[in-house]
């Protein structure tokens, strides 16, 4: 094992991975950027391997899907692994002394650890939402390469204490994921799927709309008070950035809400009288 982690140092640390991300004004990623790329890889592996396993799990139910269903169910499974690693792992940021101490420019190794998923994570989703853009639209490569650019720039280091605010919002990708899965399963409409759509709800309009929003704006008052060494294409880039997908947070939950009133409204009289005739 001690072995394995000097080699590790040695190609995280060669001279010429020293010198990119020097150039690229990231100087503490150098110990972190092997973990990136390997985890980003991970994540494409799950995805490739979900289907089998799916199969194996779900049956005639899982053989019954589409090609592209079954495509977008290990895209799913994927992003249900990061958020929840990454939700549970962010939680000791918080009380992290370093960043509580500097809120602006403190760096902590775990922090950067848990950082890295987050980053190889959005590394390998920028990739699939460009492929995908047909399909997806412009919005989800918006939001990765956003998210990407804004978690990458921690290693500056900068804004580590506010990026653990922000991985908060995968809290609802949980339960957004396991929303799609109940439809696929033939379980819409049921009574788990309403529960699932309610704790969906609640918890990305806290997380995302009222915490999100609230922590946007403490970061950019932070910014605005101490960030000194903050340069302005760097703070004007955290602003569209943040902008964009705090936008797209917004539209996707009006969509969320268009989709559970669709599935679980009343039916009308009318209606009922029609399906019994």
């Amino acid at each position: 094992m001690q072995d394995l982690a000097v080699r590790y140092m040695r190609v995280a640390e060669h001279p010429a991975a020293q010198w990119l991300c020097g150039l690229a004004g990231l100087p503490m990623l150098v110990p972190y950027w092997p973990a990136m790329l390997a985890l980003a890889l991970f994540f494409q592996g799950v995805r490739l391997s979900s289907n089998a396993l799916s199969a194996l799990v779900f049956g005639a139910k899982f053989d019954a899907l589409t090609a592209r269903q079954k495509y977008d169910w290990g895209i799913r499974v994927a992003s249900q692994v990061h958020a929840i690693a990454v939700v549970v792992l962010a939680v000791p940021i918080f009380f992290k002394q370093e960043l509580i101490n500097d809120t602006i420019y403190g760096f902590d190794h775990y922090a950067a650890c848990v950082y890295t998923i987050v980053c190889s994570y959005f590394l390998w989703d920028i990739v699939v939402s460009i492929a995908d853009v047909k399909k997806l639209g412009i919005g989800f490569v918006v939001h990765a390469v956003s998210s990407f650019g804004v978690f990458i720039l921690s290693f500056r280091p900068s804004l580590q204490y506010y990026g653990a605010s922000f991985i908060m919002f995968e809290a609802s990708t949980i339960f957004l994921n396991s929303n799609w899965w109940l439809d696929k399963l033939g379980m819409t409409g049921s009574r788990l799927q309403l529960y699932n759509a309610m704790v969906l709800l609640g918890l990305y309009f806290f997380v995302r709309i009222l915490f999100g929003t609230y922590m946007s704006y403490l970061m950019f008052e932070d910014l605005r008070a101490k960030g000194t060494q903050t340069p302005a294409y760097l703070y004007y880039f955290y602003r569209t950035a943040n902008t964009a997908v705090l936008g797209l947070s917004y539209y996707w939950f009006y969509l969320m809400i268009a989709a559970v009133r669709k599935r679980f409204q009343p039916k009308s009289p009318a209606a009922q009288h029609d399906k019994v005739e």
